[in-house]
């Protein structure tokens, strides 16, 4: 990473950075597009050496050139020379909004470098707040297209796999959640749990996910430990949230299994539902030496209570999901082949897109089916690989 200076008389209250803002050693201070909120936080970006990724700057610092260029020519002041600021690229008007898609991509890379970047003084907390906010936002508007992004990205790619996990826990978690009626305080702390719990193992549950090779036994300690470990981290990074530091802590403890959820403190009934969902969403995930596991499979290891049969959890979680979750594949009665779009009436009915025919033929144009029809029940959860199929999601994703 190549570092240009930045000198802080640019900065300006809440006005978007073009760039990261980072310091003399190359930490991030501020990320691209955040805001600098009051007086007090500018005075105290503006008292230290200030730097910037030199190809991330490079477009900004050559329409600052450019603009100071015109001043000059212009015949104005030294004063109002050092006054200028670059122009607004000129296609920026014209860009396109992002896609839901794009929008996701993003979130996922903006919690992996917060993630990457916990330390006390850090504006990191703000940063995930923001982040949780952006996430909640777009699943309230839009629920199962969200699901079917983050679903399908987890069954076909490891890249940024815990970060893209960890957006996917958040998103099944809260829903589970508000469908056991918890209090909307209860639900904040889980959100921040889900996409902090694997803190301290990022880069290491990063590289396992592409890695060929099984855990070595430092490896094998690191995943014993992260819990722990990532509670601490998270407190000395500043964060004042107790009940989430507990589910962090607590996220891989089984104790308790044999008591009733309302039998249990707060910590432990947030720590077993962000247990499940990640047991859950780990296994509908690929990694480089295995492919993703069916839906159902995944539903009976992680829906299942000590009983053996799903309790209030597992019965939740499959209300918040279904068992054919959006971004997964199914075969249909007729023989055809489709990646589900939609949760249906019921956990085992969902809206499905056809994309190969009984036949077997890709369809030029997909087809909505309601598995509620009887003619279109799901016969059963499919491996993408026998699709063959790349599903052309934004059409997809407008058909409901």
């Amino acid at each position: 990473m190549k570092l240009v200076p930045f000198s802080a008389e640019y900065l300006q209250l809440n006005e978007p950075l073009p760039f990261g803002l980072r310091d003399g050693a190359g930490r991030l201070l501020l990320a691209a597009g955040q805001t600098i909120g009051n007086a007090e936080r500018l005075a105290e970006l503006a008292a230290q050496p200030l730097f910037a990724e030199e190809h991330e700057s490079a477009d900004w610092n050559r329409r600052l050139a450019a603009a100071m260029g015109a001043a000059i020519r212009q015949g104005v002041s030294l004063q109002q020379v050092a006054a200028v600021r670059p122009e607004a690229p000129r296609e920026a008007a014209s860009a396109k909004p992002l896609t839901l898609a794009e929008q996701w991509h993003e979130l996922v890379g903006l919690l992996d470098t917060l993630l990457r970047d916990v330390r006390p003084g850090g504006d990191w907390r703000a940063r995930l707040f923001g982040v949780h906010g952006r996430a909640r936002q777009l699943f309230e508007r839009r629920p199962d297209a969200s699901l079917y992004h983050l679903v399908f990205e987890a069954g076909s790619s490891t890249q940024k796999y815990s970060c893209t996990h960890a957006l996917l826990c958040l998103l099944i978690c809260e829903h589970a959640a508000s469908m056991l009626g918890w209090p909307q305080p209860w639900v904040d702390s889980l959100g921040r749990a889900a996409l902090t719990m694997n803190v301290a193992m990022l880069k290491l549950q990063d590289h396992l996910a592409s890695a060929a090779h099984a855990p070595t036994a430092a490896m094998r300690a690191e995943i014993e430990g992260h819990a722990a470990a990532g509670a601490s981290m998270l407190l000395a990074g500043g964060l004042t949230d107790p009940l989430c530091l507990d589910v962090v802590r607590l996220h891989h403890d089984a104790g308790q299994a044999a008591l009733p959820l309302d039998q249990l403190a707060p910590e432990r009934q947030l720590a077993r539902l962000l247990r499940r969902v990640d047991i859950f969403a780990a296994k509908i995930s690929c990694r480089a030496t295995r492919a993703p596991m069916s839906p159902v499979q995944a539903a009976r290891e992680a829906c299942l209570g000590a009983s053996g049969v799903p309790d209030e959890i597992g019965g939740a979680l499959l209300k918040a999901v279904g068992l054919y979750p959006p971004g997964s594949f199914v075969e249909l009665v007729s023989g055809e082949r489709g990646i589900v779009i939609g949760r249906g009436r019921r956990a085992n009915l969902p809206y499905v897109a056809t994309l190969v025919s009984a036949s077997g033929d890709p369809l030029g144009e997909p087809l909505l089916r309601d598995t509620l029809d009887r003619r279109h029940a799901v016969k059963g959860a499919l491996a993408a690989a026998l699709v063959r199929v790349r599903p052309p999601h934004e059409r997809l994703m407008a058909m409901r």
